[in-house]
């Protein structure tokens, strides 16, 4: 009997062993993991019908901008809560493939967003006030929770991140910049670790990374933002060096899980981040003499990037250089 091994179980092999890079691209032609003619027909059929949803989507919002006057408040909300239920009545009652299913529950996410926005518009809640993103955010985590579909995931983060961006600018206007950049990082920082944790128990399948890849990008931009504001307020910041803190635990448990799960993404955006704020660093420190304060910053970041690439390249061999086969 022939044991199917999936590209997921064959890249954690290579993580964790020296099976070298030529080995695993001949064990993928073997096993035919690389796409072949089929597996490109079945991605342009998938592409297909995510652009042809995304149009469905589209034409709604433009259909009911254009004939926004012409139509009656009830049809206006009829209409929306028909094509919902029908998609949501697709993706529960098909025997269509998960993938599928999980791309209609993103529609009917979007659809629900139009149906607060339609709703809105007739009776003058307000659009654009955070309290609509929140009723969006809250009507979905169901939905969300039960896909486990990390395009679904990447949208519920938009939505939360742009519910508390809204709170803070039209109800929480005392908060200070710098303590919204952190409580943004600590948003996402702990999206990304709750990923990791479900990742770990077995919950969720690692195969396609992206969705924690841009929650970490979402965490390090703020936090980065926020040390590099305290540098430039004096070091007196409101958050009173809250920043340097939540940076250096978050950024040492990176780099260990980094080394750890041999995940070269850790290693690579954290010292990034930290090379951005001893560029910043040097200019403050330099301000009174700015003929000379971008030529170290420049020689800095060349000098930093250079350094961290070699060290990626040397850590990667370090990794797989060796050959043994499996």
């Amino acid at each position: 009997m022939k044991t199917s091994i999936s590209r997921e179980l064959i890249y954690s092999i290579a993580r964790h062993s020296n099976w070298r890079g030529q080995s695993i691209a001949a064990w993928f032609r073997k096993e035919h993991i690389y796409a072949d003619t089929s597996a490109w027909i079945r991605f342009m059929q998938l592409f297909l019908l995510v652009l042809g949803g995304g149009f469905l989507v589209a034409g709604i919002v433009f259909f009911f901008a254009y004939n926004w006057q012409e139509m009656h408040k009830f049809l206006k909300i009829g209409l929306v809560e028909v094509l919902l239920i029908a998609v949501a009545m697709l993706a529960v009652f098909t025997n269509w493939s998960k993938l599928v299913k999980n791309l209609l529950l993103i529609a009917d996410v979007m659809l629900v967003g139009v149906l607060f926005a339609v709703y809105g518009q007739i009776y003058q809640t307000g659009a654009n006030a955070y309290d609509f993103f929140l009723g969006w955010t809250i009507w979905v985590i169901l939905w969300v929770l039960a896909a486990r579909f990390q395009p679904l995931w990447v949208v519920f983060m938009a939505l939360i991140n742009t519910t508390f961006i809204l709170y803070v600018e039209q109800v929480a206007t005392g908060l200070a910049f710098p303590i919204e950049l952190d409580i943004l990082f600590g948003i996402n920082a702990t999206a990304v670790v709750v990923w990791e944790v479900l990742y770990s128990k077995g919950k969720i399948s690692r195969f396609g990374k992206w969705f924690p890849r841009l929650a970490t990008l979402a965490a390090l931009v703020p936090v980065t933002m926020s040390m590099i504001i305290f540098m430039f307020d004096n070091y007196s910041s409101v958050d009173k060096g809250l920043c340097y803190a939540l940076a250096a635990v978050a950024y040492t448990a990176g780099i260990w899980y980094g080394y750890r799960s041999r995940d070269l993404f850790y290693l690579s955006v954290i010292p990034f981040s930290l090379i951005v704020v001893g560029a910043a660093g040097i200019v403050r420190t330099q301000k009174d003499n700015p003929e000379m304060v971008f030529l170290f910053a420049s020689l800095f970041v060349v000098a930093s990037i250079t350094l961290l690439v070699r060290f990626i390249i040397q850590t990667n061999r370090n990794w797989h250089a060796t050959a043994t086969e499996l």
